[in-house]
């Protein structure tokens, strides 16, 4: 298991092409992603309401009861994927984190910014 994160009240896992989460108060392992290819890196936000980890596509894991452990193809508001359907899009780092939205770069050398509250996307070259 590679550390790919890790806050006051969780540790973020990569292993094989899982992404894992433990809970520390009570060491509770979710399973928080699925990526083709391995997960690139994962962060955790300062204030722990989100987990972003990024490889091929983005998905945003909100850390926040229940922990319902990530399925594909399920729509919930446990998480959100972008980049992971019906096109590919391979995410290469991420850039900032500021309050609400995270950059992310891709390999094409595109920065996509993130709103990760209502979801919204943008663009630059």
């Amino acid at each position: 298991m590679d550390l790919l994160a890790e806050s006051e009240h969780y540790m973020v896992y990569g292993e094989y092409e899982n992404v894992m989460m433990i809970i520390k108060a009570s060491q509770k392992k979710i399973l928080i992603g699925d990526f083709y290819g391995n997960p690139q890196g994962a962060v955790i936000a300062e204030d722990e309401t989100y987990c972003i980890m990024w490889g091929c596509g983005v998905i945003i894991y909100y850390l926040t009861e229940p922990f319902k452990e990530y399925e594909y193809n399920i729509q919930t508001t446990q998480w959100k994927e972008w980049g992971r359907n019906e096109v590919d899009v391979w995410i290469e780092d991420i850039e900032s984190i500021h309050d609400e939205t995270v950059a992310l770069m891709t390999e094409q050398g595109e920065c996509v910014t993130i709103n990760v509250h209502n979801h919204n996307f943008s663009y630059q070259k």
